[in-house]
Order: C-alpha cells, then structure tokens, then sequence
C-alpha cells in the first residue's frame, strides 16, 4: 500500500531529472550534507544496506544520486550504476561489489584518486531492506586540502554544496555529529542562510556512542528541537561500527542493535522512540519527500508550461515554410514566403494589426511608428512660426515694409511685401519636410528588415538580399518624395486659398485685438471718476489713440494689419501643407515599398543561381532548432507525466469547483485550450496587445483547470465548448465554472 502511494511520486521526480529538467527546474529532491566524517556515508549505508566507501578526508570526491526502491517479495538484490557523463549502465550483482563500481566511477570522473567532480554517480537500487526514496549524497564539506589535492577543491566543493542549498525545492538533510557543539556545525549555519525559517532542513544526529559524559542535556536540547530548532526537527541514528562492519552485522541487525542502543541508553530511553533510529528517518524522509512533490506539483507545472510556451514561440519563427532540397522546391517555397512577407507588409503599412506577429512585435506596426514621424513634422512646422503678435515683430515688420514701399498710396498696403513674406516664412519648412522624409525611409527599412527576419530567419542570405531591395526601392522613393514636397513648397510661395477660413480667421484676429484694446483702456481708466461721463471720456480717448496707431495712415498701422494677415494665412497654409505632406509620405515611401517590393522579389523565383543561395540555412539557427525541438520534446514528455499524475489525483479525490467571472476582451478570453479527454483543458494563456492584460488569468484561472461550465450552460465536449466560446460578445462578462484539481498532501 505503502508503494503505491508513493512511487508514482517518486518516480515523477525521477522523470523530470531523467529528462535533465533539473537543469532548468527546481525538483524536489533530498540532499545529504555534511562536513567530512559526519557519518554521511554510514547514514547512506544504513538506508540502503550498501557500505559504501568510508575513511577520512574527502571520501566522496562527487555527487551520488541514490535511487532506492523496495523489492517485491522474492524479488532478487540488484542494482546499475552509470554516470551523468556516459549512458553506459554497469549491472551489479552484490552491495559489495556496489562499493567497488562507486570507487571505479569516481575515480574516471575526477581522473585522479584525489581529484573532484561536479559530475554525478546514479546508483538504482532494489532490494528488499532499501526504502522507497531517492537521495543525494555530496561531498563533505572541505576546510583544508590534504596531501595530493588541489587547494581549488575547497572552493569546487563549496560552490557544488552552495548550489544545491540555493535550490528552493531541495530538502537538506544536515548531517551532525552528536558529540559535536552544535553551535559550531558548518552546515546548518549554511542551511540558515537559503533556508531562514529552517521548513526544508532536517537535522541527522550521528555517533551517539561517542557523547562525552555529562553532554546528554545538550544532546537532548538539540533532538527536541530547543537549540538551534528547525520545522522539521532532528532525528538520532547510531549507524555501524567499523568493527560491526568487519563482523558482518547485517541490515537488520544494525537496525535492532540500534534500537536496543538507545532503550537501554540511560538517558535517551525516557525519550520518545520516534526521535531515533534509521527506520523513524527513513519514514519520515519518505514522507517529507512526497509531500513536497505533491505541494510542488502545481508552481512546476506552471513553470514547465511557461518555459514549454516559450520555446514553442521561438521555435516557430525558426520554423522552416517547406522543403528546398530541388529547384522547383526552391521556387515554390520563395514564392510562399515572398507571399507571407507581403501580407504582413501590407498590413504593416496599412496599420491593420491582426496578425499575432505584428500584434506581439511593436517594431513592426509601421504605420503606429509613422504616426509619431507625422507628429514631429508638425511639431517642427508650428516651431518655425514667428510671433505675429509679438510688438517687437509688428514692429520689425513695419521697418521692412518700408523699406519695400514702392508707388502704392499712402494707406495702402503692399502685396509684393505679403509675398515675400511668407515665401521668407514656407522656405522655413523645408528642412522639418527633409527630416520627415529621411526618418520615414529609415523606419520603413527598419520594419522590412525587422520582418523578413522574423519570417526567414534561417535563411541569411535571403534576409540580406530581401534588404537590399527594399533599401534600394527606398532610396529612389526618399528622392520622388522630396522632389513632390519641394514642389508642393513651392506651390505654397504663391498664396492661394479658395475656402472662408482666411477670411473668418483674419477677422478674428481683428476682432480679438479690437476687444483686447476695450478691455485695456476700461482698465485704465480711473476709478475714482464721480460720474460715467468722465470715464467714458478717457476709454474713447484710449480707443481713439489704439485705434489711429493700428488704423491710421502709418507705417505702424500697416504692419498690425499686415501682421493680422500673415498669421491668418500662415496657420491655414501650415495645416494644408502638414496634410498634404503626411499623405505624401505615406504614398510615396511606404505604399511605394510595398508596390515595388513584390514586383521585385518575384524575380528571384527565376534565378536559380541565387535560389540556390538563398535557402542555406544558418549553421547557428539549425543547431538552435535542433536545441529546442529537444528541449520541447523533454518538457513535452515532462508536462504529460505531471498531468497524468495531476489528473490520477482529480480522479481519486474529485475536483472542486470554482466559479469565475471573466470580461470578454478583443481577443476572447485569452485562454490556451487544449482537447483531454473530450473535456475543454485551459493549457496557458495567449499573449496580448501592448497595454492589454489577459483577462482569464487576471480573473483567477489557472492552467490545468477545466471548463464546465459556460454562463450556466453545460460544456459537455471540446466542441461544445468552442461554440460557447464563440457565442460570447466583448466587453460582456462571462461566468465560466472551472473544475480544479484538490491541492491536498500526504
């Protein structure tokens, strides 16, 4: 009963260790720990008969996984052993021919007799007195290096011990002398750093034979978890002797003899039997092992799909269209992806982004992008503006009239001097016209690059020629656009205008500085006037002076009309221009682009030289391909053995419902759906727009979970559940009910 509740545990632990998943994922695992001579490797002895190397010094020079599993009744000893560096598995047929296998393996992987790896031993095991339990023996901890080794093993040892401590899923089994002061132990100073509150440390206390008399009390402080007290607690052993070894005490007999050691102990015998012995240890590592993969399962799953989801989207853009192994093969894959390439172009330019490409690529939304171009343009066109009110302008520009005054009669203005004038003020415009046109070639060139590689990324030198003909196209388009906005500037020297605003926009301004002038001259007048004729004497006074210096027959007068209608004239003519030349950018250099890069693109499909060329693929992007359709395949296999064991649990304990409301977004609810067993599975959760949040997981959906039910409508198959789906409208909220896995532990 015992195996069959936690060996499918056990071995899911396994599995994704098997599948080197340990690399990228914290597994649980236990890690035994210790200085050298600790007992270490007698508490391994104990659990799983095996007597393996003992001495002084550093007797494990590297990692041994330990893979116990209880044999069956009648079911012989045996055992394999192979290394992390070879696949090579070396049967076994006895614990003392084990001993020999696990010296020989440590000697090939550190090359020496003194040496040290990182490197491991994987040692499985069956026997009839091994316990169903995986552990990790390390290296002991080093202080000084002895005769024959490198003083770099201290450090090497150090950084493996350190490693193992940081990961957040290992339970550390701290192994202590029991007639050491514990105040002084190495490794629980280091397991209090990675771990504070002491929930993934369990103390070993080892050689209680050796306790100097009148040490029982501390001892005692220490196993009851009064002195340096950790959650899960301390437990006693007393392993072999040397001379229990050389008698040939078997298993079961150490196990008894350890047992009447402490009942008859004169102190240890009035303390709970719990707290002692290889059998209460092996049970409770047991334990604590299984219930810490069973509260992992969940967070590993999530981030096994998380890592899954991420190479499933870098290994699409590296995702090859076809074969182009024959010519015609080579045409007709240049002519897919010339035709992938252009629909997303288009789109690009045209500013619809319904692709997931585009939509998750902010660099390639060109038109978003142009929009920004067309803002600066405006901004440096209404920075070339003079201040028309400004009196040091009217001012100014009543000089200059004079000095252009020709035959015109007195109180008649100039229209030469208008002309030239805001031809002096449109000349301005030309260098933020020339500006715009350069950073709509750069970022058009940008986008087209930035889209060919995602699309052929394998292909470098198709990438590169695809480049080079949308830069050459560009270059001839920033021409045809600066030559079509020099002209259309040039239009603009010669005033024209057919509409009213001119009209509307210069009385305005006359009105506004006539009522600017009854508001100043009503603030100047004195209020201590005794009576309203006086005061509207002196405001007719004032309007009669403003009104003859900006009416009168003068220079100054002139210039305040003149300056009136410049600006009038300036804000229409500025507005058609940013207009016309927003227009004419996006015609000639992005419609342009996309016009001219489709006629030229087809023409490689008739170039089987350059065909030939262009489908090399990049050396890198075939070995980053072959890495990543490993790795998915690993995390694949991982993510099935986690839901299968996931989905064994929902059977025996039932899942439980979980009601949820979520608002329909653009894009649905942004739930990854996955067909298991006829049912609708949430597998993760779709990427999103820029500044949009995925509304199933910001309502609380987690993956794993399965949905039943859709607004109180039974979901009773996948394709039942895609028509709901369907059915629901955006911005309306949904009520989905959710069956969840029990997150329950041993």
């Amino acid at each position: 009963a015992v195996n069959k509740d936690v060996r499918p545990w056990l071995e899911l632990a396994e599995d994704l260790v098997n599948l080197s998943l340990d690399k990228q994922l914290s597994v649980p695992q236990i890690a035994v720990m210790g200085d050298q001579s600790s007992g270490k490797s007698s508490v391994l002895e104990a659990l799983s008969g095996v007597p393996f190397p003992r001495g002084t010094g550093l007797v494990t020079r590297c990692p041994v996984r330990l893979i116990m599993r209880k044999a069956q009744q009648g079911e012989p000893w045996s055992a394999v052993a192979s290394t992390t560096v070879s696949p090579q598995q070396i049967p076994v047929s006895s614990p003392e021919a084990l001993t020999s296998v696990i010296q020989r393996l440590t000697e090939t992987l550190t090359h020496s007799s003194t040496g040290f790896s990182t490197e491991s031993i994987i040692v499985k095991l069956v026997s009839e007195t091994a316990p169903d339990l995986t552990v990790i023996d390390l290296p002991g901890i080093v202080r000084t290096a002895t005769s024959g080794q490198h003083a770099s093993v201290i450090n090497e040892v150090n950084d493996l011990i350190n490693a193992y401590l940081s990961q957040e899923r290992t339970i550390i089994l701290a192994v202590i002398p029991a007639n050491q002061d514990i105040a002084t132990v190495d490794i629980l100073e280091r397991a209090s750093t990675v771990d504070p509150n002491g929930v993934r440390t369990i103390g070993v206390l080892t050689k209680p034979d050796l306790i100097g008399p009148g040490n029982e009390d501390e001892v005692l402080a220490v196993l009851h978890n009064v002195r340096k007290p950790l959650k899960l607690g301390y437990v006693m052993v007393k392993n072999r002797s040397q001379k229990q070894l050389q008698e040939g005490l078997t298993t079961e007999q150490a196990r008894a003899s350890e047992m009447d050691f402490f009942a008859g102990h004169p102190v240890f015998k009035a303390v709970d039997s719990s707290k002692f012995g290889i059998v209460n240890l092996t049970s409770n590592l047991t334990k604590l092992l299984v219930t810490r993969i069973q509260q992992e399962l969940i967070p590993m799953k999530h981030e096994v799909e998380a890592q899954l989801q991420k190479v499933r989207t870098e290994l699409k853009g590296l995702e090859s269209f076809g074969n182009a192994n024959t010519p015609a093969e080579r045409q007709k894959l240049l002519v897919t992806l010339t035709q992938e390439y252009m629909r997303h172009l288009n789109d690009c330019v045209r500013g619809e982004y319904r692709d997931r490409l585009i939509v998750t690529n902010r660099h390639l939304r060109l038109y978003t992008r142009a929009l920004d171009v067309f803002a600066e343009l405006q901004t440096r066109i209404k920075a070339t503006a003079p201040n028309f009110r400004d009196p040091a302008f009217v001012h100014q520009l009543a000089r200059q009239m004079e000095q252009l005054r020709g035959r015109e009669l007195p109180g008649f203005m100039s229209a030469q001097s208008f002309y030239m004038f805001i031809q002096e003020y449109i000349d301005a415009w030309k260098s933020p016209a020339r500006v715009a046109v350069n950073q709509m070639r750069v970022l058009s060139l940008d986008v087209a690059t930035r889209l060919i590689e995602a699309i052929a990324l394998s292909y470098p030198v198709l990438r590169e020629a695809y480049r080079g003909v949308a830069a050459r196209i560009l270059e001839t388009a920033e021409e045809d656009c600066q030559d079509a906005l020099n002209d259309m500037l040039h239009r603009e020297k010669d005033p024209f205008t057919a509409n009213e605003f001119l009209e509307a926009h210069i009385n305005k301004l006359r009105y506004d500085r006539f009522a600017g002038a009854v508001k100043k001259s009503f603030q100047r007048s004195h209020a201590t006037h005794d009576s309203w004729t006086a005061a509207r004497e002196e405001v007719t006074a004032s309007l009669k002076t403003w009104y003859r210096d900006t009416h009168g027959v003068n220079s100054a007068a002139n210039a305040e009309d003149m300056s009136a209608i410049l600006e009038a004239y300036w804000h229409l003519a500025s507005k058609r221009f940013i207009d016309n030349a927003c227009m004419i950018l996006d015609e000639r250099i992005m419609g342009t682009l996309c016009t001219k890069m489709q006629e030229s693109c087809y023409i490689f499909a008739h170039d089987e030289e350059k065909l030939a060329h262009f489908f090399e693929e990049d050396a890198d992007m075939v070995a980053r391909r072959r890495e990543l359709i490993t790795k998915r395949d690993r995390l694949s296999k991982a993510n099935a053995a986690m839901a299968n064991i996931q989905v064994a649990r929902v059977i025996s304990e039932g899942p439980k419902p979980v009601k949820l409301t979520i608002e329909v977004g653009p894009h649905g609810v942004g739930l990854q759906l996955a067909e298991e067993d006829g049912r609708m599975v949430v597998r993760g959760f779709r990427s999103m727009a820029d500044g949009f949040s995925n509304p199933g997981k910001d309502a609380g959906v987690e993956i794993g979970d399965v949905i039943d039910q859709v607004n109180g409508e039974q979901v009773g198959s996948f394709h039942d559940g895609v028509s709901h789906l369907k059915a629901l409208r955006t911005g309306s909220m949904a009520t989905f009910t959710f069956l969840r896995a029990r997150h329950t532990s041993m």
